[in-house]
């Protein structure tokens, strides 16, 4: 174990705040391996993300999923005891105000933990989800949907080391066991792509995204899919002393 899994599995954070919540997925994890961790309020920028993921958020046990802009959050100064954010920084057009925020609310000594995928340091198959991230995002782009590159891992970590936390401690995790090439991942990520296509084809003429998404299923045929190593971090807003 960790030093961050043996911080989580020992904190007491009776209020909890998941950035970016989608799904839940996040919050969800969260509550399955920390029972520390109490109230999960999720938010997400999108009324009709968070319809869609409904049935999905109503199985996380004391949650409470609300739409809510990250970066003009509706809560108290030093309200909360941990603030968390997952896989999301590529997603925020405000992400210096959002970051500003979730310090803004977070309780003296509160916990302040970040999960995000980068994209350096990747084997082939770990390349396919990081291209294909790039790929994902130009196309969300033209739909309007905010969606950016994958961040390196310097930034992720230059970005928390500006946050000012006290016992900041980082983990890279990475997902390599199963086979890249296995029949339900192939299936799995090309239905992706077709999906992707699809949406496309109803936003006009983009020949060239087109193109780059039939290079990457033959990149994906020749050298399969894992997802991207991923940084975590977890440390503490200051107490005062004065």
């Amino acid at each position: 174990m960790d030093a961050i899994e043996r911080t989580l599995k020992s904190i007491e954070a009776p209020i909890a705040l998941d950035v970016a919540t989608g799904r839940g997925n996040f919050a969800g994890l969260l509550r399955n391996e920390y029972s520390g961790i109490g109230t999960i309020i999720g938010i997400d920028i999108s009324q009709k993300g968070l319809e869609r993921s409904r049935e999905a958020l109503e199985k996380i046990d004391d949650m409470i999923a609300v739409c809510m802009d990250s970066s003009n959050l509706a809560f108290p100064d030093g309200s909360l005891d941990m603030v968390c954010i997952s896989n999301s920084l590529h997603h925020m057009e405000k992400l210096d105000n959002t970051l500003k925020e979730m310090m803004r609310v977070l309780k003296p000594g509160g916990y302040f933990l970040l999960s995000e995928m980068y994209s350096d340091d990747q084997t082939e198959a770990q390349m396919t989800h990081v291209l294909m991230h790039e790929w994902w995002a130009s196309i969300d782009t033209l739909r309007g949907v905010p969606h950016f590159k994958t961040f390196s891992r310097d930034k992720i970590l230059r970005l928390c080391e500006r946050l000012g936390l006290n016992e900041l401690v980082t983990a890279d995790y990475s997902s390599l066991d199963s086979d890249p090439m296995s029949k339900e991942v192939l299936e799995h990520i090309n239905g992706a792509i077709d999906t992707y296509i699809t949406r496309l084809k109803d936003l006009g003429n983009n020949s060239d995204l087109v193109r780059r998404g039939e290079e990457l299923r033959e990149r994906l045929h020749k050298f399969g899919f894992h997802s991207a190593s991923t940084l975590v971090a977890l440390g503490r807003e200051p107490v005062s002393t004065s």
